[in-house]
């Protein structure tokens, strides 16, 4: 029940208790539950984000163009059994319908070696991408919560990163004695993680004493869980948007160690940097455009649309975007 002065009640509304008919009133039970109920549908964080993806026409536009580039590169040189200067047909020539892409400098089909390529280079880009973003997220988070650990870190960030690529590379050949496919991918990791180490760490920093983190630290959650649980997602946006960039780059760079006659692709395949290499080592390009548009087109849509869809996915895993 509740408690309320008569004399005020009754001054300030101008109303007589005595004369209330108490007819017009019906007691009921107080029901303590049902007032302090919301009536407001539940939140689930990932329902909302892939409704935000599902709803974007950016994201599921660069995601059927994603899967449909993926499936050609995987499908045609299984279905036509490619194997890399296996076969020709004749000299370069323009596209035709019976040879999409046109013949190559080979004199193979076109059309065939460069799926053959773009399956070589994604396979290598994602293998890269997926180092990178594991080791540099795992070392960015030690480096950035445990402060003790910042000294060693940034010495080795610092010996890392002081050597140019290049030369990196060339050591690593040197102490490998090879020009190997696993040698190389080793020799581009051990630089490619420090990008996104050091922007974790710096994510990190930024949330690390906030006051939820500082109520879990007083309740003795530990370190994992803290890492785990509250930060990652609140910086989650940033680590898929700095993700976005490492596709276009590994390809980028398996186009340039194929420029630089790093030739680590296995015998009987090819990719877009061999491709590309070949065709810009002569002048035949000139009269057959087709030999130069057909691998960086591919090259071009790939790297556009990957960014784009992880552009869309971080604006999504932002909560602020949730309604």
């Amino acid at each position: 029940m509740i408690n309320i002065d008569r004399e005020k009640f009754e001054r300030e509304n101008k109303v007589d208790f005595d004369n209330i008919d108490s007819k017009m009133f019906e007691m009921v039970e107080e029901q303590t539950s049902e007032s302090e109920r919301l009536n407001s549908k539940p939140y689930s964080y990932w329902k909302s984000v892939g409704k935000l993806l599902i709803t974007s026409p950016t994201f599921m536009i660069s995601i059927l163009v994603l899967i449909g580039v993926v499936l050609l590169a995987f499908i045609v040189p299984v279905v036509t059994g490619y194997k890399n200067g296996a076969s020709t047909i004749g000299d370069p020539a323009l596209p035709s319908w019976e040879h999409l892409f046109g013949i190559g400098m080979n004199g193979e089909d076109l059309f065939q070696r460069v799926w053959a390529g773009t399956r070589t280079t994604l396979l290598f880009a994602f293998l890269i991408a997926a180092i990178q973003l594991v080791v540099g997220v795992v070392l960015g988070s030690i480096w950035g919560y445990f402060r003790k650990s910042d000294l060693i870190f940034i010495q080795v960030a610092n010996i890392i990163t002081i050597v140019p690529q290049f030369i990196l590379l060339l050591l690593m050949v040197f102490l490998f004695n090879s020009k190997g496919y696993w040698v190389i991918v080793f020799a581009i990791s051990l630089q490619a993680w420090v990008g996104i180490a050091q922007m974790v760490r710096v994510q990190i920093m930024l949330v690390k004493n906030t006051d939820y983190n500082t109520a879990s630290i007083s309740l003795g959650s530990s370190s994992y869980r803290i890492i785990n649980k509250n930060i990652m997602p609140k910086i989650l946006p940033v680590i898929v948007q700095t993700t976005a960039f490492a596709i276009p780059t590994a390809i980028s760079i398996e186009a340039s160690l194929a420029y630089l006659a790093f030739d680590f692709i296995p015998a009987g395949q090819t990719s877009l940097g061999q491709i590309l290499n070949q065709v810009m080592n002569e002048t035949k390009w000139q009269i057959y455009p087709n030999l130069l548009i057909a691998p960086m087109a591919v090259i071009m849509v790939v790297s556009v649309v990957f960014f784009l869809a992880a552009r869309v996915f971080a604006d999504s895993l932002d909560p602020k975007n949730h309604r």
